[in-house]
């Protein structure tokens, strides 16, 4: 038996079931494996056990629940298998860091699990942040590149346009180094920008970030900018954004670099940078 293809059916099978009860001996059994295999399989590969992935996963439904719909917190608790409200709430905080009765406020971020699937690499059971936000329209002044290649298949060029060493494209923008600055990706260009006040005006152009509802995504602190937002890249699109009820509006991505001191290894570890991607709910079925 294929053993990828016996882990991803029995990966299937706790995502179809996580409203309801999960009978973790017949997911073994569509693994090829015992029971206790598949246990000590799944939480050595994943990092968690069965049940704490079930946790995270039915707490991040919950939270898109409600966050999207009129649903009572009392209602979502028992549809995701909770005894009572206060486990609940207690489990939803825990995990969001604010309780059930919050999740309406769309500017606060959620602690979401896109759910598993077993490849040469294991992909989701990843925490994310990740919170929805209305942008009414963003003005910006950079200096653009032209790229002859998708999004996704751009990094080493897009990371050589910070570099000191690459035409001082920073310096050209704003002559001061730390602060928040912009990566634009749009048809084919991509900006080095700052917010317009900010910017120098000789010598740079302005890029406009359309108005509309965009899904952010936070990475850890301290970490190198491509790295980073490679990861959280193939997380969005591989994992997030297939479970998430939302697609993509239109082939714009920003950037959001959080940038302290630029040489002090202590002011380095703060570093953190964001994933900005338009969205939209998917049209019903």
């Amino acid at each position: 038996m294929d053993i990828l293809k016996g882990l991803n059916d029995a990966a299937r099978y706790l995502e179809a079931n996580l409203c309801g009860p999960v009978d973790l001996e017949k997911a073994a059994r569509l693994a090829g494996i015992s029971e206790d295999s598949f246990a000590r399989f799944f939480s050595y590969i994943s990092g968690m056990t069965v049940a704490e992935y079930l946790r995270r996963r039915r707490l991040t439904l919950a939270a898109y629940e409600l966050r999207e719909s009129e649903i009572k917190v009392i209602d979502a608790a028992m549809k995701y298998g909770f005894q009572s409200a206060g486990t609940f709430a207690r489990a939803f905080a825990r995990q969001h860091g604010f309780p059930p009765s919050c999740a309406r406020r769309s500017s606060w971020p959620l602690k979401v699990y896109p759910p598993i699937s077993f490849h040469i690499l294991v992909k989701g059971a990843k925490e994310m942040d990740f919170r929805l936000v209305n942008v009414s329209g963003l003005a910006l002044r950079g200096i653009p590149q032209e790229f002859e290649c998708e999004a996704g298949e751009r990094f080493g060029q897009e990371r050589a346009m910070w570099s000191p060493d690459q035409d001082r494209i920073m310096e050209r923008v704003c002559k001061e180094g730390p602060g928040v600055w912009y990566g634009i990706w749009d048809r084919g260009r991509y900006w080095v920008a700052k917010p317009e006040p900010e910017a120098l005006q000789d010598g740079t152009e302005t890029v406009r970030v359309p108005a509309g509802t965009y899904a952010a995504f936070t990475s850890g602190r301290g970490g190198l900018a491509g790295e980073e937002l490679r990861r959280l890249r193939e997380l969005v699109f591989d994992c997030w954004l297939p479970d998430s009820g939302y697609r993509q509006a239109g082939g714009l991505e920003m950037e959001v670099y959080h940038l302290y001191a630029l040489h002090p290894r202590e002011e380095k570890q703060k570093r953190f940078y964001e994933l900005w991607i338009p969205v939209e709910k998917c049209p019903a079925p």
